[in-house]
């Protein structure tokens, strides 16, 4: 199936193999990496603070729904979220000001300060759907002129320095990003001769050479991919209606290896089911749900698509979930969460000769319930602030060498 546009004209046998092994659990999954980094908070763009005007604010929260902040205040339109590789940044697009319609790019902190416009974009073009580099170091955005034919996909500096025309692919492309080894970019593509009716996924190589269709069912709408952390798998959005498994034809959740192959659909339901965003440890995906694309709320499911927990309750939309991965040192434990009145302490973890869990959860749990104290029983803390969340580390050096607790700490 590889390069190959998917549906009656050509790759039907393939197709029906590549869902029949995932059908039975035969097929040989991507290993999920054990990335060092935390599973953070949860960027989103809703209408709740305005729910009747849909006026899109920037919003995040935690994991499991709760500690909701309000990131943005703008009177129109902030949407299209997208976390910083380290976790402190969010780009994401705002409406074009003193113009009624077209975006352009914008970034702020963690904690929703430090607002700052990065793109200019001549009248009547666009520039929007912004996706950081796998380093940090510049951002990768779509740039659309006055129809849906004349966009292409530009790259700026992480302060929207030196903007310029990075790939220009044959179908016009949406939803850009990298690959976490930067090697492949992963776009949307509209197939349709006129109108966005009929979309596609691609990918081209670094160079722009090599471009591969990936997923195209013909006369789907077929868009918004994401890369997995271990860039091993894409998750994607599509109303395809496969072997009848999707029977009303709406938007559902779908993954597939990254070369294409062994496409599998996640949801299945009369859901309206969109745009997919995997957490930094690959385990699990962010997605909106909602009886249309007007309305809809935040949920997540394993990797799988199993065990769907719903996460925001508020009239309108909540849309665009990206998820914040926040570095982590490397651990040899894995200790959960530590049990306090008010949750406030995740993903314990510990290195070192001689620490166990018990131990590890007793040092997370006083320094919590201590006050935040910069040492607790000869482990001195370090406290870095990631909007909403803290990562604590403790570290202590004696005979037996180093050693370390870090875990995260709900403000």
């Amino acid at each position: 199936m590889t390069g190959s546009r998917i549906g009656p004209r050509r790759g039907a046998r393939s197709w029906r193999a590549g869902l029949a092994c995932a059908a039975a659990g035969l097929c040989i999954a991507p290993a999920v990496a054990a990335a060092d980094v935390f599973n953070g908070r949860i960027a989103f763009s809703s209408v709740r603070s305005d729910p009747q005007a849909r006026s899109f604010d920037i919003f995040s929260m935690n994991a499991d729904g709760s500690g909701v902040r309000q990131l943005t205040t703008n009177p129109r339109r902030d949407r299209q979220p997208a976390w910083s590789p380290g976790g402190r940044h969010i780009v994401y697009s705002i409406d074009k000001p003193d113009s009624e319609i077209n975006f352009e790019v914008a970034r702020m902190t963690a904690d929703g300060t430090g607002h700052r416009r990065l793109t200019t974009t001549a009248e009547r073009q666009a520039s929007s759907q912004p996706a950081w580099l796998p380093n940090g170091r510049g951002i990768l955005f779509r740039r659309s002129g006055p129809t849906s034919r004349t966009t292409s996909i530009w790259q700026m500096g992480p302060l929207g320095q030196r903007p310029a025309l990075r790939f220009s692919p044959a179908q016009p492309a949406l939803y850009p990003s990298w690959s976490p080894d930067m090697r492949r970019v992963l776009y949307t593509g509209i197939m349709s001769p006129t109108g966005d009716t009929d979309r596609g996924i691609f990918t081209l190589d670094a160079d722009g050479g090599r471009p591969r269709t990936l997923f195209d069912v013909p006369g789907a709408f077929d868009s918004a991919p994401a890369w997995s952390p271990d860039g091993r798998r894409i998750a994607f959005e599509s109303t395809a209606n496969v072997d009848g498994a999707n029977p009303e034809g709406d938007m559902e959740i779908w993954v597939m290896n990254a070369d294409g192959s062994a496409p599998r659909q996640l949801t299945s339901n009369a859901a309206h089911d969109e745009g997919p965003a995997w957490s930094p440890d690959g385990r699990l995906i962010a997605y909106t749900s909602g009886p249309d694309d007007s309305n809809g709320e935040i949920h997540v499911m394993t990797a799988a698509g199993r065990h769907v927990r719903r996460l925001t309750h508020s009239p309108g939309a909540d849309e665009s979930p990206d998820w914040q991965a926040i570095p982590a040192p490397r651990s040899d434990r894995r200790c959960g969460d530590v049990t306090l009145t008010a949750r406030r302490v995740r993903d314990a973890r510990s290195a070192g000769k001689g620490l166990t869990c018990l131990q590890t959860r007793g040092l997370a749990r006083a320094w919590a319930t201590g006050g935040r104290p910069r040492s607790v029983r000869g482990y001195t803390a370090t406290v870095a602030n990631f909007g909403g969340l803290e990562r604590v580390q403790l570290r202590r050096r004696d005979g037996d060498g180093r050693r370390l607790v870090v875990f995260l700490h709900r403000r």
